[in-house]
């Protein structure tokens, strides 16, 4: 496999840190009882919800402990913060940050950014870095939590220091698929998911397991997380830098903002464990 690798640009020392930290406490996170459900359901609907096809390379960022490549053929994941992947696995780790992709220009055709939107200071710049290495007709996977819920609920009357996930800024569907409209990407499919209450019990968990057909037919818009898939356009008449009309966004048909699963259809250091 041959990939296009850019040198990243230096960040701010400070923003950096902080982030690197709350990655690592998301990977954390993630390998507990409420983090390891959500990783499954997340895992079950981007197996569903990516389109068949040939996705040569494909590129996983931030801290989720699932695969979400399963239909690239090669597969490139970020590497988790102060720690390698464990020997013998023969994926590719690479060291970087979700604003500054280590990539050439549509070098990328599967992209996953599973609950990253959430804990990035500069959201747009993440889209914007993931479409320009987002190869034509290439898709682009992102997941996050759902504002609108019991889990932001539960963000908001948080109370001290905000730990993640509820240290995260939840963003809604809503905005998320604005942004990747004003980016030319073309809605391919989306689904809520887990209706649970956000607790730690796996025991409680499992028997609350019925919530989530239920959620699905009944309360899709509070579901507490979501999974949107988009194309990018092989001739896609937008971009950043050309902003879409204000007539042609009326026209457009508006995209759908939750669907339940029966309606969805320095230099960079380059790891190799």
């Amino acid at each position: 496999m041959r990939l296009r690798l850019n040198r990243l640009r230096p960040l701010n020392k400070t923003s950096d840190s902080l982030a690197v930290d709350a990655r690592e406490e998301m990977r954390e996170w993630f390998e507990t009882a409420l983090g390891h459900a959500l990783g499954q359901l997340t895992s079950e609907s981007v197996s569903r919800l990516v389109p068949p096809g040939y996705y040569r390379t494909g590129f996983q960022a931030g801290s989720a402990c699932v695969d979400l490549l399963q239909r690239a053929e090669h597969s490139v994941f970020e590497a988790p913060p102060g720690r390698n992947r464990p020997l013998g696995d023969p994926k590719l780790a690479v060291k970087c940050s979700p604003e500054q992709l280590p990539f050439g220009a549509r070098s990328i055709d599967l992209l996953v950014l599973p609950f990253v939107l959430d804990f990035s200071a500069d959201p747009h710049g993440v889209l914007r870095e993931a479409y320009s290495i987002l190869a034509p007709e290439g898709c682009l996977v992102i997941c996050g939590f759902n504002r609108w819920s019991l889990w932001g609920l539960r963000r908001s009357i948080e109370i001290g220091i905000r730990r993640p996930p509820w240290s995260g800024r939840f963003l809604s569907i809503h905005q998320v698929q604005d942004w990747t409209t004003l980016l030319g990407l073309e809605l391919i499919s989306a689904e809520s998911l887990f209706y649970r209450p956000p607790i730690g019990q796996a025991g409680l968990l499992e028997r609350l397991n019925f919530l989530e057909a239920a959620g699905d037919r009944w309360w899709p818009l509070f579901s507490g997380a979501y999974v949107i898939v988009v194309k990018k356009r092989a001739f896609g008449q937008s971009s950043v830098l050309e902003p879409v009309p204000g007539t042609r966004r009326r026209s457009q048909k508006p995209l759908v903002s939750a669907l339940p699963r029966q309606a969805a259809k320095g230099r960079l250091k380059v790891v190799r464990e």
